[in-house]
């Protein structure tokens, strides 16, 4: 490349180095006018472990009769619960669900003949206890129950954290620092200062497995795992000196 070809290149970025300059020097300037604001999100995160669980188990009992299937439905439930009373839960604990029944009526050629060919009857006992840990154990075998000629199906137990409306107020304590902290890294590389609180909109929280990176909008609540991660979101508009 020639001499020549090479001036106005270098002239180019001259000139774009000082627009740049300019445009940098207008932003620094602006952020110190009166009446200037940052709105910055911060977060904060605690790791708990749930301390309630509740467990629904499901007995279906099928005859060719209401009545069988009833008191079948009704033998299982009683199984259940004595099962889960002998592994130490308290009877207050546990509560047996009013059945359902559900005729299981006869079609031929996708046409209702009228015909009732038996009876489903479904009924279901919760647990609801502290203990969760003693329910993770208990749910992933249903063996001894089974064995004894029981038609229960466990449901996936719910592991909730029932304290979380006392950790809610120093979560968001904990998200409204790490705001300011953004909020005067950003300002303070423009020259200006951070100044008093101007309005605050608190977002949703999230109740995540440990470590999960899943995020709604509309806020979640995991109840799958025993450890998990809540977060808490706001949103700081914050006054520029």
């Amino acid at each position: 490349m020639s001499n020549e070809s090479r001036v106005p290149a270098a002239a180019v970025l001259a000139a774009g180095l000082v627009i740049a300059a300019i445009i940098g020097g207008i932003a620094v300037g602006n952020l110190r006018k009166a009446g200037d604001q940052i709105v910055v999100t911060g977060s904060a995160t605690r790791p708990v472990r749930a301390d309630f669980a509740v467990w629904r188990l499901d007995v279906n009992a099928q005859a060719t009769t209401q009545l069988t299937a009833t008191r079948a439905a009704a033998s299982g439930t009683a199984a259940v619960a004595g099962w889960l009373a002998s592994n130490g839960f308290a009877d207050s604990a546990i509560s047996v669900r009013t059945p359902f029944t559900m005729p299981q009526e006869e079609w031929i050629n996708g046409m209702h003949t009228g015909r009732i060919l038996g009876y489903r009857v479904s009924q279901q006992v919760e647990l609801r206890t502290a203990d969760v840990d003693k329910v993770a154990d208990l749910a992933g075998d249903l063996t001894e129950l089974l064995d004894d000629g029981v038609p229960v199906t466990g449901q996936s137990p719910e592991f909730l954290y029932a304290a979380l409306p006392e950790i809610r107020g120093p979560l968001l304590a904990d998200a409204t620092r790490d705001a300011r902290n953004r909020a005067e890294e950003i300002v303070t590389a423009a020259g200006a200062k951070v100044g008093r609180i101007k309005a605050v909109n608190v977002g949703v929280f999230q109740v995540r497995r440990r470590q999960s990176v899943d995020v709604s909008d509309y806020g979640m609540y995991d109840t799958s795992d025993r450890d998990k991660d809540v977060t808490g979101v706001i949103r700081v508009t914050f006054a520029i000196e």
